[in-house]
């Protein structure tokens, strides 16, 4: 199962390639013309490999709420190496996702691209340790080794706003030295690395990094904001289309079921288990907040707030107005589901 990501991948600044990047190409302001049947072909890079963190971009073609649309959509795989800022901003996809610092960032270095919606109101990542390890809270890892990944801040934000010291070791993207040492801190997400561990016998305790204070919205679907306004028609109805496929992903266990066949069909690294596990394990902080009115809600409050946190730890070069990183008025209003169904009994 591929499970190693960047905790917050856009907290650092972005990769010196980033830099070659100038202004929109004008390939990025229209999307490919439209089909012989009709509809119009759009792309959509994901911040990670297909997994149900993306699982309701496949509902939203399952259900038919795409083709409803127009839209024939292409669903990119990332990954470790790939730049979605960057390709989006060249037009070699109309949208992407990722988290809201990198949308800070890639602004910061003269990408124009704006956000739409963010599908994580909460953030989920953070750390887990072992659940009889004694560790109840973030303090109480004061002092301890932390494996993470380099390039990121919210360790920063942790020591600077809990007052708190604790050495660190590369993570890699194995959780085996975590696995025999009950004192390690290991970051991951809800969804992958608790997966794991739970399945080598190993019971956690995880701790999202929004609890401290932190919390920036994750998988942010975003595009070129000269693309945005070209084509407002066309970005209003992949919102809307997407949108209905997520309430239907998070609420609808058939619905789960058929896009999560076919995110398996695409990623091979992972299995039915941790596909449930994941799907099961992510709804939370999906409708969470202001999500219960209108899924990938996003506010000017939350955005100024990260804006001033990443500034405070040196993160920000150039002034950035909080109101030109987002807009929400072509998001649908669309609620999340007011329950959440358990998975399939044994799925995982």
């Amino acid at each position: 199962m591929t499970s190693t990501r960047s905790v917050l991948a856009g907290t650092a600044i972005l990769a010196a390639s980033l830099l070659a990047v100038t202004a929109c190409s004008s390939s990025s302001a229209s999307p490919e013309s439209t089909s012989a049947d009709g509809t119009t072909p759009i792309t959509l890079q994901l911040g990670w490999y297909a997994n149900p963190e993306s699982g309701g971009f496949y509902a939203a073609e399952s259900q038919g709420y795409l083709a409803d649309a127009g839209i024939d959509l292409t669903i990119t795989p990332g990954g470790p190496s790939v730049a979605g800022t960057q390709l989006v901003a060249s037009g070699q996809a109309q949208f992407g996702l990722a988290d809201a610092p990198s949308i800070i960032n890639a602004q910061q270095q003269g990408i124009d691209i704006v956000a739409l919606g963010a599908l994580y109101q909460d953030n989920p990542v953070g750390v887990m340790v072992h659940a009889d390890s004694g560790i109840e809270s973030f303090q109480d890892m004061a002092g301890k080794t932390w494996a993470t990944q380099t390039g990121v801040v919210q360790y920063d934000w942790i020591k600077k706003e809990l007052g708190i010291d604790f050495q660190t070791r590369a993570y890699e993207g194995s959780i085996a030295p975590f696995l025999v040492d009950d004192q390690l801190v290991q970051q991951g997400w809800p969804t992958n690395e608790v997966y794991q561990a739970k399945q080598a016998g190993v019971d956690t305790r995880f701790f999202s990094f929004s609890e401290t204070g932190f919390n920036p919205y994750n998988d942010v679907i975003f595009a070129s904001r000269e693309f945005v306004e070209a084509n407002p028609d066309l970005v209003r109805s992949f919102l809307d289309a997407s949108m209905k496929g997520w309430a239907d992903y998070l609420g609808d266990v058939d619905v789960a079921t058929t896009a999560n066949d076919a995110i398996l069909a695409v990623n091979s690294e992972l299995t039915p288990g941790s596909a449930w596990f994941a799907w099961d394990a992510e709804r939370k902080y999906m409708v969470s907040g202001d999500a219960a009115d209108q899924l990938g809600a996003m506010t000017s409050e939350r955005w100024s707030t990260l804006v001033d946190q990443l500034d405070s730890l040196g993160q920000i070069t150039e002034e950035v107005d909080p109101d030109t990183l987002f807009d929400t008025s072509y998001l649908p209003e669309i609620p999340a589901p007011t329950t959440l169904p358990d998975a399939p009994e044994g799925s995982f």
